[in-house]
């Protein structure tokens, strides 16, 4: 995309100022981005129970198509991560290289929203078609610009590291906010609303894409890409010529390495979070138990927000997060000593979120430090690239663990609500359940802590060793 297409001012960025400023924190990287998380945080908790309990899809083709669809999506979004990477690489536009592909993202992402819960249904093969063609629209197009776009906001934002760190704490932030409202109105609230009415289900997402369009324009306007405008015009750099560029410098290796474990576990822990806290944790959509789940595992992230900062000054990033992955390993342990008490469960999750307040909030700036490493290290910036992988990383994860849940409820007997009767899930059903949520956690955390082990501390800042 070259210069004409978005010359006129009226897209110009309403945050002119050369350093980082509150009003682009606050509408910028925090409110923008709310609308996305909290669409990708619901995308990620329900639309899989809309699926199996609302839809009734389990059955289609045997179970094949449920227990295979994502992971067969998921492989054509990496494809479009890497093009779109190359896409936003080669971008040349007086609003940058990534803030352009937010703006045309936003209308797409609202309707194929609408697409994924508008499923026509009578005919099992037009229904496994409609599914897979709004999914694969919504995460494979849509999301793709999106996505590429915004995780490159706050590496491109600023050079400088302290300023860097701030930013990224605000920019995680808007994930506790998607966690509140998700674990307060949606479980107590939208969901026993929702029930297994179709219909229901289809008017909460109009009303959510209705809202998202303009929070998703906020972020288009009040961000700025400082970094690109400081970059010279340089040649166009092939894949194979940015992946060597990238493997030279050792944070890029182990930070993908680490993105590629935790989101692993994120999303087995995403996929199976409302079938724990309705069959193992509590009962069907009783209103509390899904809501005290996701509120004592999000509680301590709002502290979070105070505590990243100085805990990053103090220890370091690096350092941050090894006590984090230790403190995550206790609290996961606590839960798996009694996953059937609710008392239990949520004093581990309280002590296992506290864990995870730096690798939630320093996700951002870890990206920019790497790819600062890289361009120190090779000499060329390869930010499209970078976020192409980062975000393949997160897509290929999400689809490998919804395959792996899928194929295992449905394969061990898994029965689905009906609106008349709620059935009883086996043994051996929850006991997959609980593996899925808690049980993964207790031998990830303590790789993930190895991992992290490697990273190197950056040099322009007095990062203890």
């Amino acid at each position: 995309m070259k210069q004409g297409l978005l010359s006129s001012k009226v897209f110009d960025s309403r945050v002119p100022a050369d350093r980082v400023t509150g009003r682009e924190k606050i509408l910028g990287h925090f409110m923008g981005p709310i609308a996305v998380v909290v669409m990708n945080s619901i995308l990620s908790n329900y639309l899989n129970v809309y699926y199996t309990d609302v839809l009734k899809i389990g059955g289609i083709w045997g179970g094949m198509f449920i227990s295979t669809f994502p992971i067969v999506a998921k492989v054509l979004d990496v494809l479009t991560f890497i093009f779109m990477g190359l896409v936003v690489d080669r971008t040349k536009s007086r609003q940058g290289k990534a803030r352009p592909w937010i703006l045309f993202s936003a209308p797409l992402m609202v309707v194929c929203l609408i697409a994924l819960f508008a499923v026509p249904t009578g005919n099992d093969n037009l229904t496994a078609i409609w599914i897979f063609t709004s999914y694969t629209l919504f995460y494979a197009v849509a999301f793709t610009m999106y996505s590429t776009a915004h995780t490159l906001l706050v590496p491109l934002a600023t050079n400088d590291p302290a300023e860097r760190q701030q930013l990224s704490t605000v920019a995680n932030t808007p994930n506790m906010a998607a966690g509140s409202f998700v674990a307060i109105l949606f479980p107590c609230l939208l969901v026993p609303f929702m029930g297994v009415a179709v219909e229901r289900w289809i008017a909460v997402a109009l009303v959510l894409a209705i809202v998202s369009l303009p929070l998703i324009l906020m972020e288009f306007f009040f961000t700025r890409e400082r970094v690109t405008q400081a970059e010279e015009p340089g040649q166009k750099v092939s894949l194979s010529a940015q992946l060597r560029c990238c493997v030279k410098s050792r944070n890029w290796v182990v930070l993908m390495v680490y993105l590629t474990v935790i989101n692993l576990i994120n999303a087995l822990f995403s996929a199976g979070t409302f079938y724990y806290c309705n069959w193992v944790l509590g009962s069907y959509n009783d209103g509390y138990t899904q809501a005290l789940f996701y509120a004592l595992g999000q509680a301590p992230l709002g502290v979070g927000l105070l505590l990243c900062n100085p805990l990053a000054k103090k220890l370091g990033k690096r350092n941050s997060m090894l006590l984090g992955m230790a403190v995550s390993t206790l609290g996961a342990g606590l839960c798996l000593v009694n996953p059937r008490s609710l008392a239990v469960v949520l004093a581990g999750q309280f002590i296992r979120a506290l864990g995870l307040i730096p690798s939630t909030y320093m996700v951002s700036s870890m990206l920019g430090d790497a790819l600062d490493d890289v361009e120190r290290v090779s000499g060329q910036r390869c930010d499209g690239f970078s976020s192409s992988v980062f975000n393949c990383i997160v897509t290929i994860m999400g689809g490998v663990a919804l395959c792996i849940f899928n194929f295992g409820i449905s394969h061990l007997g898994y029965q689905a609500p009906t609106a008349d009767t709620i059935p009883v899930q086996n043994d051996t059903i929850q006991t997959f359940i609980i593996f899925c949520v808690i049980g993964v956690q207790l031998f990830a955390y303590p790789l993930i802590a190895v991992i992290t082990r490697f990273m190197r501390p950056d040099r322009r800042q007095r990062e203890p060793i």
